[in-house]
């Protein structure tokens, strides 16, 4: 009877694995059998294709980090020529601009990207340029947006306080002041700025205090 049992048992594996083989055969011919695991590349297809506006944003992206500003612009202008919408080489070539010194071209072409579409690094330059042209209340939004997301990024911080005291909103200023104080509070020269728009805003005494702690005894 056990023997008898053990041949049902083969011939029922056997006809099992029989029917198994078609679907195997066809898996191996489309190269996707259980033990692959990747396909063999074609000839000539090795990793992703790089297009050539790609090659050239890399290669406008190495000349600006090398500070060959010209040529990296060029690069950049020959990108927006095949990609027009690309947010990404017209928010770099606004930065290289900037870098350059040639800050109305700058402007000019930061100001083609849509807001909701800009990252923080293209706020922050944006804000600077406008702050460069007087356009307070453009540069104040961008700053505090950029600050949202880097509120330690003192930097950016104080060229918000020196906008608000331009604009005479000396509270709101001082107020920024106080943040970069409580980071740096050995900082002179940010005491010493402190100190100016304590005296701007009427707070005389408070200045006096301010600048002497700056000075030697």
């Amino acid at each position: 009877m056990k023997q008898l049992m053990a041949r049902v048992i083969f011939f029922l594996a056997l006809l099992s694995w029989l029917a198994a083989v078609p679907a195997l055969e066809a898996q191996v011919k489309r190269g996707t059998g259980p033990w692959i695991t990747s396909a063999k590349p074609e000839p000539g297809q090795v990793g992703e294709t790089i297009p050539d506006w790609q090659a050239r944003l890399e290669l406008a992206r190495l000349l600006s980090h090398l500070k060959k500003y010209d040529e990296s612009i060029t690069e950049y202008r020959k990108v927006l020529r095949e990609k027009p919408d690309s947010v990404e080489a017209r928010a770099e070539l606004g930065q290289v601009l900037f870098w350059s010194g040639q800050r109305d071209e700058a402007l000019k072409t930061l100001e083609q990207i849509p807001p909701e579409k800009m990252d923080d690094q293209t706020r922050a330059v944006l804000a600077d340029l406008y702050g460069a042209q007087k356009k307070y209340a453009q540069a104040e939004a961008l700053y505090r947006d950029y600050l949202k997301n880097h509120p330690e990024d003192l930097q950016a911080r104080l060229k918000l306080a020196e906008l608000l005291s331009w604009s005479k909103r000396y509270r709101e200023s001082l107020e920024q002041y106080e943040i970069i104080l409580q980071a740096r509070p050995d900082d002179l020269q940010i005491r010493r700025k402190y100190a100016l728009v304590l005296s701007w805003a009427g707070r005389k005494t408070e200045a006096i205090k301010e600048l002497r702690k700056t000075l030697e005894p």
